[in-house]
């Protein structure tokens, strides 16, 4: 097709039509689109009428020689224009391909083919068209041979061809459209009547009653019909056995000859509406085409066959599906073009062929042929019962078939594919399906028809198929693939699995052949237990890291390994699971009595933990270690054999390691040193694990390095900072001594102020002052004043940060402080001017202070709240 130009690949489409490849008789494949799901529901439907079989006697009157021309692939010879292939397009496993012809199957290409016909054998006379039938007349030779010639030129300038098998020249008869045309004029097709004037005579009641159904259904169009089929229906009754009379006989062929008479059978017309009803038995497969008038349903042709012998193994499904080609392969000229409604009693057709649906994708090979073949008429399927399907006669009392031909051509299947490719013998299939007693139910279902539901377990997955299980010479068909019985699935796997594909291919492999429930379960578990395979395959893929345990407690868990030999020396490595604190210990070997020295050594630091990892290496595995590990109270885990990541710990750090000796040595560095330098910044380093420095989380505190110079003492600062606060704070600087007399105030009503003398300095500002009368009164240097001017402003005694080490004067410290900060002072305005501007010293109470104007600058402060720290100043 490719290559003729019928169909042109695309990069894209806004269309896109699944692929139906439907298999040939002679093995070859037919390339189809299945449109009535896609594009067929989306078209504006070409109308253009189709000519009235009257009409087309008109164009043949008087004729006595006629010639009937019928094209090779019609369809595929008109091209399409630019803007109608975009919606052609169909999608396949090589890409997107368009049509650049028109499509067999579009609900529009009768119409779009008519039209074509028509005009381009326009004017010709004697001519009839209807779609790609031509029927060509002449009163004479002469004038048949000159429309014959017209029409072949103007077929062949356009480029149109014949299909020669199908094509008859010079006869004085001809069938065209279901009818015989002769001079003498038109009589009905033999054809549509010899269902029915062949009708075999019914062997049983179960036969008669279809037969019946028949009669009483037409039986309306004719006149006293039931006293002609009393004989008849004596058979019917009970307690009457079977005997075929004369009587009988005679009946039943008088009623054929009526059906088959003018009283019932009707001419067709192409203006009423068209209804084809199929029906399929054991026996055979029939067919009646009806048209609906004034009154009712009438037969327009009658059509059945008998079953051959590899049709007789069908299923049932298949079997109507037969009886539905059949009827239109026989009834196309009456029903191709036009919109008719299908008939049948078997429901699952209605969704496989119905419009809604596709083809489905298990379907059998010739389900999947026919589906296509229906895909291409126009109609409305509908479900009848099968009381009320008046076919079903004709199904079982079918005429003999006397196309010999038809029975000596073998049907290629998928079973023959798959016997050939897998050298599955499909005659030991067929016996052992027989013989299970699961498939041999599902046998007699498929034959018979499915029940409405199953109890058995078993015969669930099948039933979920049933739609798509056929027979194919005795042996269950899923699709393209052989279902396997339960005794030969060992020795089909076997075979599966011969060339060790592996589970994935060979899974590929078992769905392009064969099917039984659990197939792939059923692989999957050979290929494991293949030892070959076992034996040659690669390590499975890397387990999802699965870290260890977190210990809330630094020095639980240790990683211990080796490093080296690197430049002839041992390094034994060890690292802590929770804070990542990294030893290194150079050792003379990994000996077991060199590795527990060190261990002994950084125990005696650090204390015992509770577990320690290592790998299987000699020294840990030695009963000496093992001595060791249980006298400390250590748990002693191993990682697996060969699997380093399983003490990732200790590897990582090993590795670390590694790249700090490589950078010493690439810059001539001691080993010794450049190792000591970066385990000191690496303890003091915040890890990207726990976000903090080993060294905080095992020690508490970071480690001084070099860089600590860099900073600024906090110490030094500190005091700077006090300083400075001080000076901005301004005031003056006093102080008292023992034994200085000093007037202090006082806070209850009366004088504020009155003598006493200092005995004793209680911190930096704070006093003890003597009363007259012996008592003792805690002040602030704030709260005193001097009343001589022995006491001189001078630096503190240096005995004042000795006496305030003492608890009763480090809290009276901090009452000073607090009483400093004018917590216990009422008036902190009044207070502030009267320290501010003291009165001279004498033995007099000072002078009320002066009261400034008060102005929005200088008024005073409301009053502040303050808690006493002293109860008795409350």
């Amino acid at each position: 097709m490719l290559r003729e130009g019928v169909i042109e690949p695309v990069a894209a489409s806004d269309w896109a039509t699944p692929l139906v490849p439907v298999s040939k008789a002679d093995g070859g494949l037919r390339i189809c689109a299945d449109y009535k799901i896609t594009l067929n529901s989306a078209l504006l439907v070409d109308r253009y009428p189709l000519p009235r079989f009257e009409d087309l006697l008109v164009t043949l009157n008087n004729s006595v020689i006629f010639s009937k021309c019928d094209l090779s692939q019609a369809y595929n010879q008109l091209v399409l224009d630019e803007s109608s292939k975009q919606y052609t397009v169909i999608n396949t496993h090589k890409g997107l391909f368009r049509y650049n012809r028109l499509v067999y199957g579009l609900s529009s290409s009768s119409g779009i083919f008519q039209r074509t016909m028509s005009n381009l054998l326009k004017g010709i006379p004697f001519v009839g068209i209807f779609i790609d039938d031509v029927i060509i007349g002449g009163r004479n030779i002469t004038e048949h041979l000159q429309s014959l010639e017209m029409v072949m030129s103007r077929l062949c300038e356009n480029g149109l061809k014949l299909k020669r098998n199908k094509c008859e020249f010079l006869v004085d008869e001809i069938k065209y459209l279901g009818y015989i045309i002769s001079k003498d004029g038109v009589k009905t097709d033999p054809d549509k009547i010899k269902a029915m004037s062949e009708m075999a005579q019914p062997q049983n009641v179960t036969q008669l009653r279809s037969f019946l159904g028949l009669v009483n259904f037409y039986g309306r169009f004719v006149k006293n019909m039931s006293s002609i089929l009393s004989p008849l229906y004596e058979l019917l009754k009970k307690n009457v056995s079977w005997v075929w009379s004369d009587t009988c006989a005679r009946a039943f062929n008088e009623v054929k000859r009526i059906l088959s008479s003018s009283e019932v059978l009707a001419h067709y017309d192409e203006s009423k509406p068209l209804i084809l009803s199929c029906d399929a038995s054991a026996q055979g497969v029939g067919g009646v085409l009806t048209q609906r008038g004034p009154r009712g349903e009438r037969p327009v042709a009658y059509v059945s066959r008998t079953l051959n012998d590899a049709e007789k193994n069908y299923a049932q499904i298949h079997r109507e599906a037969l009886a539905i080609i059949f009827c239109l392969k026989k009834f196309h000229q009456y029903l191709y073009g036009r919109k008719f409604t299908l008939r049948t009693d078997h429901k699952p057709l209605v969704t496989i062929f119905g419009p809604k649906a596709g083809v489905p994708a298990m379907a059998a090979s010739r389900l999947q042929r026919w589906a296509v073949i229906v895909s291409a008429y126009t109609y409305d399927i509908e479900y009848v019962n099968t009381k009320d399907n008046v076919a079903d006669s004709f199904s079982r009392l079918p005429i003999k078939s006397r196309d010999s031909g038809y029975h000596r051509i073998p049907e290629q299947t998928y079973l023959h594919f798959v016997q050939d490719t897998s050298l599955i013998d499909s005659a030991h299939i067929k016996k052992e399906t027989a013989k299970d007693h699961i498939l041999g139910r599902v046998v007699s279902y498929i034959r018979d028809g499915w029940p409405k539901d199953v109890d058995m377990k078993n015969l669930k997955p099948y039933f979920n198929r049933k739609n798509e299980l056929y027979l194919e010479l005795g042996c269950v068909m899923w699709g393209h693939r052989v279902v396997i019985p339960e005794s030969c699935q060992a020795k089909v796997l076997s075979e599966l699995h011969e060339p060790h594909m592996g589970i994935v291919k060979t899974k590929c492999i078992a769905r392009s052949y064969v099917w039984w429930p659990g197939v792939d379960e059923a692989v999957e578990a050979a290929c494991r237990a293949c030892a070959a395979c076992a034996a040659a395959s690669d390590a499975p893929r890397a387990h999802q890291p699965c870290p260890w345990p977190w210990c809330p407690r630094p020095w639980t868990r240790l990683h211990l390994d080796f490093m080296g030999p690197i430049d002839n020396k041992l390094y034994l490595v060890l690292v802590d699971a929770t804070s990542k604190w990294l030893e290194v210990f150079q050792v003379p070997s990994t000996g077991a009595a060199h590795t527990i020295d060190r261990l002994n050594e950084v125990f005696g630091r650090f204390g015992l933990p509770k577990t320690l990892v290592s790998d299987n290496g000699p020294p840990f595995t030695s009963s000496q270690f093992s001595q060791f590990t249980q006298s400390n109270g250590i748990k002693h885990m191993f990682s697996a054999p060969y699997h380093p990541a399983s003490n990732g710990a200790a590897e990582n750090a090993v590795r670390t390691l590694k790249k700090v000796i490589k950078k010493a040595k690439s810059e001539s560095v001691d080993i010794a040193t450049a190792l000591n330098k970066f385990l000191l910044h690496y303890r003091n380093t915040e890890h990207c694990t726990t976000g903090d420095s080993p060294a905080q989380l095992l020690m508490g505190h970071s480690l001084r390095t070099k860089l600590d110079v860099l900073k600024p003492d906090r110490e030094n600062k500190i005091v700077h900072a006090q300083m400075k606060q001080s000076e901005n704070k301004g005031g003056e600087k006093r102080d008292m001594r023992p034994g200085d007399p000093v007037w202090y105030r006082l806070y209850q009503k009366g004088d504020k102020w009155t003598a006493g003398e200092v005995s004793e300095r209680l911190g930096a500002t704070d006093y003890n002052i003597r009363n007259p009368d012996g008592t003792l009164t805690h002040r602030h240097v704030d709260q005193l004043r001097q009343r001589s001017r022995v006491s001189l402003a001078g630096p503190l005694p240096s005995c004042a940060p000795e006496q305030a080490d003492s608890p009763a004067q480090s809290r009276a410290h901090d009452a000073g402080d607090s009483a400093g900060t004018s917590d216990l002072a009422p008036d902190n305005h009044q207070m502030s001017s009267e320290s501010a501007a003291p009165p001279e010293p004498t033995e007099q109470p000072p002078p009320p202070p002066v009261s400034l104007p008060q102005s929005p600058s200088n008024a005073p402060r409301p009053p502040r709240v303050t808690r006493n720290l002293n109860p008795k100043y409350k």
